[in-house]
């Protein structure tokens, strides 16, 4: 009767570890469906401007669904752009120059791929390298068109010091077709 018992209880604790539910996939889903600009707490304009640039994305590209991306530290926004799990994240320049080279509050992370898209002033925003060269395009034709706002705009073929422009982002400011991929 005992081991019995034991069998009833090791398949209830089974049933319970197997049927238990992970939001995951809800939030791969969220990933998915929108595009996620990244900034962080400790490099304090980032928040506020990457709501700005949210703003002017959604008004040109609406299928784009941005949202802004909030990351606590350094840490958090060196491990979530360099696993690719987010495609935009928004830095001050020296931020931005010390993720790429692994510099800095990033030294003990090491470096990381990323791409300059566009420049605002000291806020640097860098994409992803394995985008789409088409959405990188697409990201810079909608703030091309919102220059009005973004007055201290700068493209990225002026921002080499701080790291490679993304092939797309080239394509757009060349006046270039919109690239099928």
């Amino acid at each position: 009767m005992l081991k019995f018992t034991n069998k009833i209880l090791i398949y209830f604790i089974l049933f319970i570890f197997c049927s238990a539910h992970s939001p995951w996939s809800s939030y791969l889903n969220y990933r998915a469906k929108h595009l996620l600009i990244m900034s962080v707490k400790t490099d304090a304009p980032t928040y506020p401007f990457s709501e700005l640039l949210i703003k002017y994305i959604n008004k040109e590209l609406p299928e784009a669904q941005s949202k802004p991306a909030r990351a606590k530290d350094f840490e958090r926004v060196q491990s979530l752009f360099s696993t690719n799990q987010m495609p935009l994240v928004l830095l001050s320049k020296q931020n931005a120059k010390d993720l790429i080279n692994g510099e800095g509050e990033f030294k003990e992370f090491g470096s990381t791929d990323a791409n300059v898209l566009y420049g605002f002033g000291d806020l640097i925003l860098l994409i992803q390298p394995s985008l789409p060269n088409r959405h990188a395009w697409l990201l810079l034709n909608a703030l091309k068109k919102s220059k009005n706002v973004f007055k201290d705009g700068i493209s990225p073929d002026k921002l080499a010091d701080i790291g490679e422009a993304h092939p797309g982002a080239i394509m757009a400011l060349n006046g270039e077709e919109m690239p099928d991929s």
